[in-house]
């Protein structure tokens, strides 16, 4: 098991607790385990720092949902947007932009939160329940920050060379090292170990519309990792589970739009459960950009119009919540992104401030039907996917087809049900696709870009901050240190 402690990276986590005196303790350097965490309230009070680390905008509140499918061909910067994530959008991506550290930072600050409890919490006292509860939160957690590193920093799942192609460090102990890189195949290995370790702790009882983690959300997360794999037997039973015993159900009509400015609804799987104190990035704020003195938005990104021709613009109901037709304060008028519309419950005048959902119901519809597709049971695929546009489309024509353009047809409705909530970026890289944009009124000559199925790019370089704490790490190609 690996195990490190990076300073910068410890004290950059305790900050994001909330607490008045848990912390005011000696450095961690010379802090005894015992002081840190001494009973039931004090794991509480990591795990909430744990769920801290998910708001910032180097996690959901913006590289994780927006940020990667603004890189992709779904997106183009308008002709005078302000260049926020202007290299990653241009995909000038190097080992020193702040979006690449942040997302490498944040996580390993969360992992070590989780370490913290999941390697002091036996021995503390507590009611059983809540300690095993806490332990399997936190399990989940570990399991979640690695998933999102590996994901980014290694190569997309190959069932040929995953036991050779580099992952990131799974962390398990927090100590002083220099930790080498473990292989694609034992990072996965890793993480279903930890999640089926919390399945097994976590209370299994029906819960939607949570802020923490629950026994469905690591299913759900084995379904997804299922699907990563290859593994579509998998990738059904996890999902299947999900469907049938986690309360979550899927919405529509209004309640499916209120689900997203309101951020509540039982469809929802998991949110980041902002408050009406976050003062975090809205991960929406670059597609509305408002300005309160005119109430015209100043938009740096809109939606392609493929994606937007993707939808039956009249009877899809993701179409007419996802976008809205608006003037700008640049004149013009047309399209723009309007899945974080603002919710009015949290702070006022933070346009595109909603809670990320990385998790939602629909997302196991649509894994079930890619992965019975994959296994050429078509006509469990089509079950599946029409039980989720049931629920979209009105009416909804029934699916017909079969074989490749059925599997074609499964990749385009991820696309229109998980747009701006950070997979298609993903499914394009373990798709092995590539994609080209192509420049449209009101948008910037900038946007002619493609990127190919083998660019090197996909896989962002190891940040600069690890390598030069870390002689032991080795940078992805393509890359200089």
């Amino acid at each position: 098991m690996k195990k490190i402690f990076i300073i910068h990276l410890l004290f950059a986590s305790l900050v994001l607790v909330s607490c008045e005196d848990f912390f005011d303790l000696k450095p961690h350097s010379s802090t005894e385990e015992s002081e840190i965490l001494k009973d039931e309230d004090d794991a509480q009070t990591l795990l909430y720092g744990m769920y801290s680390t998910f708001k910032s905008g180097s996690s959901y509140g913006k590289t994780l949902t927006v940020l990667t499918d603004i890189m992709t061909d779904a997106t183009l910067a308008t002709s005078d947007f302000s260049n926020q994530m202007g290299n990653m959008y241009a995909w000038n991506i190097q080992p020193g932009i702040g979006e690449i550290g942040g997302l490498w930072g944040n996580h390993y600050s969360g992992i070590y939160l989780t370490n913290k409890i999941i390697n002091n919490i036996d021995g503390i006292e507590g009611e059983k329940a809540n300690l095993e509860r806490i332990k399997g939160e936190a399990l989940v957690g570990r399991a979640l920050f690695h998933y999102n590193l590996v994901k980014f920093f290694a190569k997309a799942y190959d069932l040929n060379t995953a036991a050779t192609d580099l992952g990131v460090p799974y962390m398990t102990e927090n100590v002083i090292s220099q930790p080498t890189r473990d292989a694609v195949s034992t990072v996965y290995a890793a993480i279903k170990s930890d999640l089926e370790a919390a399945v097994e702790l976590l209370p299994n009882n029906p819960q939607s519309d949570t802020e923490f983690f629950t026994r469905h959300f690591a299913n759900g997360l084995l379904a997804r990792i299922s699907l990563d794999m290859r593994d579509y037997d998998g990738a059904i039973n996890y999902s299947e589970d999900v469907i049938n015993n986690s309360g979550c159900r899927l919405l529509g009509g209004n309640a499916f739009i209120n689900m997203w400015t309101h951020d509540s609804g039982n469809e929802i799987i998991w949110k980041v459960g902002y408050t009406d104190t976050d003062k975090g990035d809205a991960p929406g704020y670059n597609f509305l950009n408002r300005n309160y003195e005119t109430s015209l938005p100043y938009p740096d990104y809109i939606p392609a119009n493929w994606l937007l021709n993707l939808y039956n613009q009249v009877t899809d109901i993701r179409f007419y919540t996802y976008f809205k037709e608006s003037a700008t304060a640049f004149g013009w008028s047309g399209y723009l992104v309007n899945k974080f519309p603002y919710n009015p419950e949290l702070p006022p005048f933070r346009a595109g401030l909603n809670m990320p959902k990385p998790m939602r119901l629909a997302e196991m519809y649509l894994i079930r039907a890619e992965a019975y597709a994959m296994k050429d049971m078509d006509k469990d695929a089509a079950i599946a996917l029409n039980s989720l546009l049931d629920y979209r489309l009105y009416p909804n024509p029934g699916v017909i087809e079969k074989g490749d353009d059925l599997k074609e047809l499964i990749a385009e409705e991820r696309i229109k049900e998980l747009i701006y909530e950070g997979f298609y970026y993903h499914d394009l890289k373990r798709s092995g696709l590539g994609f080209e944009r192509v420049p449209q009124e009101n948008t910037s000559a900038a946007n002619d870009l493609r990127i190919a199925t083998g660019d090197f790019r996909w896989v962002w370089p190891i940040p600069t901050s690890e390598l030069n704490g870390n002689s032991e790490i080795e940078q992805n190609e393509g890359y200089e240190n």
